[in-house]
């Protein structure tokens, strides 16, 4: 009972720290759009938006290498969480409107050039999703990503994902040495609304550690993430030339590193990534 009550805590507390906020994303890009800003600015005020999903979803997919058999399963919650960067936080602006440094979508709510749109004023970007991974046969496992939230200072969002892992162990034995190898590929598709379709696609070669004896686990690897959104302007402002404009986010290589605690069914687990946005992965996990 106590376990349990630990897990429904950390799940709660994973989800009350998404930031929420009054403002709105929806009405900040209808300024951008029925002022005339101009396809350039909102390319740059919203290319950190991109970024951030790119970081957020490509990361957290797993705590371990080892690729689970048939019909075991890992069932729980994971997020990733982004301290969003000062560079990210404004762009230089060249509009006939204004030009100079302003805000991003993720900058100041009470920007110097009156002007300027304003931004959103966060500084963390957090989304947490719900997670099942399934062993197959083969070498193969299989992951599921979901979730369905509604933030104030972007609206309601949905995210549905999921990924693939070859177990590479049997391929590269190291007996003296016991590390768990593997590779992974996965697609997100992120919808904010009507206004906002995104995509993240992420590849990762995986390797882990589990000490003898101890629940404790070590694990990290090397990533690849690509990811673009697509801002469908005559859904926020009816006529707009703008159409649809395609923003991709600056993600590439990615490294992490983490520890995996096990306690008989749950596992817990954090880890650093290093990338264009560095962040900490955090999960909680049934796992049978």
């Amino acid at each position: 009972m106590k376990r349990k009550n630990i897990l429904i805590i950390f799940l709660i507390s994973l989800f009350f720290t998404v930031p929420v906020n009054a403002q709105d994303l929806e009405s900040r890009l209808s300024r951008l759009i029925t002022d005339g800003f101009g396809k350039s600015y909102l390319e740059n005020y919203i290319e950190p938006f991109s970024t951030a999903l790119g970081t957020s979803l490509g990361g957290g997919m797993f705590h371990r290498a080892s690729v689970k058999g048939f019909p075991r399963f890992d069932l729980g919650l994971s997020a990733v969480y982004i301290p969003i960067p000062d560079k990210a936080k404004t762009f230089e602006s060249t509009s006939d409107i204004v030009s100079g440094k302003v805000p991003t979508l993720f900058g100041s709510n009470s920007p110097q050039q009156a002007e300027a749109v304003k931004g959103l004023e966060q500084d963390v970007f957090l989304l947490p999703v719900l997670q099942a991974n399934l062993g197959l046969i083969g070498n193969l496992e299989v992951s599921a990503r979901y979730a369905a939230l509604n933030i104030d200072y972007l609206g309601k969002l949905s995210i549905l994902g999921g990924a693939l892992k070859y177990g590479l162990s049997d391929l590269i034995p190291i007996p003296m040495f016991p590390l768990d190898f593997s590779v992974q590929a996965g697609y997100h598709k992120f919808t904010l609304g009507k206004i906002i379709d995104a995509g993240t696609f992420s590849m990762c070669f995986q390797t882990s550690y589990s000490v003898p004896i101890l629940p404790v686990g070590f694990y990290g690897g090397i990533a690849y993430d690509n990811s673009s959104l697509t801002v469908n302007t005559e859904e926020i402002v009816q006529g707009s030339d703008l159409g649809s404009v395609k923003v991709e986010g600056k993600n590439s290589i990615r490294y992490n590193a983490g520890v995996s605690m096990t306690f008989l069914i749950i596992n817990i687990h954090a880890d650093y990534n290093i990338g264009e946005y560095n962040s900490f992965g955090l999960g909680v996990m049934i796992v049978l």
